[in-house]
Order: C-alpha cells, then sequence, then structure tokens
C-alpha cells in the first residue's frame, strides 16, 4: 500500500516508523500507567523494554530463518548462495520468536540488575498487543503477512509490494489481527487491577492471543511460515502456549485452594 514514506526529502520504510511509533506509546503506557501498579523504578521499566525490543528483533528473525529452512533444502540445488542469504535477512519476522526473544532480553536485564523479573512482565506484557497491533499496521502497508485471495466485502489489494501479490483481491488479515490485539489490549487494561500480582494478566493475554493467531493463520496467504501436519509453525506454538497458560491457571487456582484450606 504504502511501503516507503518520503519525510522531509528522506525515503524511510513505513513498517519501521510505525513499529517504532508503537513501541513508544506501548512504552509510555507501560511507564505512566502499569508501573503505578508495581514497586519497579521507571528507569529499570525503560532499559528493561530496550532489551526486550533488542531480544524481539533477535528471536523474531531467528524462528524466521527456522521456518525458511524446509524451503532452502526443497530449493538448494536452484539457490544463488549469496543473494538468498541477503534475501532471508532482508525478510520478515515470525511474532512469536519475537515473543520469545523479547520475554528472555527482559529476563537478562532482570537478572544482571537483581530486579524482579515477575514484575517487569506483569508491566511490560500487556502493553505487547498495543505495540503488535501497531506492527500488523505496518504489515498492511508493506504488504507483507498478507491474507488468502477473498472477493467479499472488505477486501484489499495490493498494486505495488514485493511481498503480497499485486492485483489480486485479498483478505485484510492485518488489520483483523490490528483491531483484535487492540481488543485484547482493552481487555487486559480492563481486568489488571483484579488480576495485578497474579499470573492471571500474563495468562488471560496467552489464552487470547494463541486463539486469535490460531484462526487467523487460516486466513493468511503467504507461505513464509512453515508447515507442519497441515499446521503453521504458529498455530503449534499457539497450541502449545494455549494448553501451558491453561495448565499454569490450573496449578496456581489449586495452589490458592490448599494454601486457603491450611489457613
Amino acid at each position: 500500500m504504502l511501503p516507503i514514506i518520503n519525510i522531509f526529502g528522506h525515503e524511510i520504510a513505513t513498517y519501521g516508523l510505525i513499529i517504532f511509533i508503537g513501541i513508544f506509546v506501548g512504552s509510555t503506557v507501560a511507564v505512566m500507567y502499569y508501573s503505578k501498579f508495581q514497586n519497579v523504578l521507571k528507569e529499570d521499566i525503560i532499559f528493561a523494554i530496550i532489551f526486550g525490543v533488542l531480544g524481539m528483533g533477535i528471536g523474531g528473525k531467528i524462528l524466521y530463518l527456522i521456518t525458511c529452512i524446509p524451503f532452502l533444502v526443497e530449493n538448494y540445488a536452484n539457490l544463488n548462495f549469496s543473494e538468498t542469504i541477503l534475501q532471508l535477512f532482508k525478510g520478515g519476522f515470525v511474532f512469536y520468536g519475537g515473543l520469545i526473544g523479547g520475554i528472555l532480553g527482559i529476563y537478562i536485564y532482570a537478572k544482571q540488575f537483581k530486579i524482579d523479573f515477575k514484575k517487569l512482565i506483569l508491566i511490560i506484557i500487556p502493553v505487547v498487543p498495543l505495540v503488535h497491533a501497531f506492527g500488523r499496521i505496518g504489515c498492511f502497508f508493506a504488504g507483507c503477512c498478507y491474507g488468502i485471495e477473498y472477493h467479499g466485502i472488505g477486501n484489499i489489494t495490493f498494486h505495488n509490494t514485493i511481498f503480497a501479490p499485486n492485483n489480486i483481491p485479498l483478505f485484510p488479515v492485518q488489520i483483523v489481527e490490528a483491531i483484535s490485539n487492540l481488543i485484547i489490549f482493552v481487555i487486559l487494561m480492563i481486568t489488571y487491577k483484579k488480576y495485578q500480582g497474579t499470573q492471571k494478566t500474563v495468562t488471560l493475554y496467552c489464552i487470547l492471543y494463541s486463539i486469535l493467531r490460531f484462526i487467523l493463520e487460516f486466513l493468511r496467504g503467504d507461505a513464509a511460515r512453515g508447515v507442519i501436519l497441515n499446521l503453521s509453525t504458529s498455530q503449534w506454538i499457539s497450541i502449545f502456549l494455549f494448553i501451558v497458560a491453561i495448565c499454569i491457571n490450573i496449578y496456581y487456582s489449586k495452589k490458592r485452594r490448599l494454601e486457603k484450606s491450611i489457613k
């Protein structure tokens, strides 16, 4: 749609600009709102977010490269090595890899400077869907992470992108995911006071997003996502994440009931 934007005579990738705006907005919400519920210095939240963003970039790229392995193996004989490597590193990121990498980045910061990792996560995780919503809007402008061919109401057609098929009506999966992430963000904000200090904020996010992502993967049209037994890499991760989140909730519920019975 608009992969490049011209600002004061300089060409800037729209995707990168929107991601930067999303990180800034999400960080502001974390520092100005969620920090009030946890005893963590605002400076530590900012630095933890920086570590998280670095981890997000590394993790997202690593999982993207992993999903490309089957294609590389299948087409090894026909590939130009140097050109392929360049295209891979120019290529996209996988959100789940970014989420894992981001959490590891925050953990490293917490461990290094002896800060409560759980409190940092309870501050930062609730703004992840907000930042992610901006990211999907960036995907829409770049034309990546596009939807399946679709001729119904609300279809979109790209005309000048190197990612999506041009001049073919597609399902607006990026916009749907952006709106859905915003809804998840609002739900987390509304329930945060009730769940503050517990794992439920994190597990609620994991449950809601894993369900959303599993469904939306059926509406994705891009092939660079990895497929195992007719499900994409992200769908398998969604299943795993959903099960883990449910198990954690069950475990803590039983633990709280046991503690109450002892009292």
